[in-house]
């Protein structure tokens, strides 16, 4: 029994970025939105702490201000606000690896796709859009290889492929 699968396609490291500046400038959008959440979320944090902090030192009545913020601002509250700033960072990381993975899906078909309608317009009917099992907008490639194939069987090869063929020696 013959085997009839899809041969995989396959990008390798040097291809992660397609379009690499529509890729970063989406990305900086979305690391951007996501920078103010964690900024305005910050804030809110520190507002609600100096108030509860406020509150504190007014039940115990602590009228020097270095011993109030020195009472605060201990070992405990340096190794959360650190472990807060790697918390940030390991978002912001992984953020960025799924917008590179996610653009990829999109941008990857649409580069196919691309060189696909050039040869297509140029007149090379019997081309075929193939993009890889996970990326999106696989209707649109199977649309796009209908009507080729619809027009390869009103047209032949097309132009480009005639003109091939009779450069080739093969006119028949």
């Amino acid at each position: 029994m013959v085997n009839q699968s899809k041969p995989k396609y396959k990008r390798n490291l040097k291809n992660t970025l397609i379009e690499p500046f529509k890729q970063i400038k989406f990305g900086l959008y979305v690391l951007g939105l996501s920078a103010a959440f964690v900024g305005v979320s910050a804030y809110m944090f520190v507002n609600a702490f100096v108030e509860q902090y406020q509150h504190v030192m007014g039940i115990f009545n602590v009228v020097d201000t270095k011993l109030q913020w020195e009472l605060v601002t201990n070992d405990v509250f340096r190794s959360n606000a650190i472990r807060i700033g790697v918390m940030f960072t390991v978002f912001m990381v992984v953020m960025l690896a799924m917008l590179i993975r996610l653009t990829h899906r999109y941008y990857g078909p649409l580069v196919s796709i691309e060189r696909f309608v050039d040869q297509f317009s140029a007149g090379d009917y019997k081309l075929r859009c193939r993009i890889r099992d996970k990326d999106e907008l696989h209707d649109l490639v199977s649309k796009l290889n209908a009507m080729a194939e619809k027009m390869e069987q009103r047209h032949g090869g097309g132009p480009v492929h005639e003109l091939n063929k009779a450069r080739d020696g093969k006119v028949s």
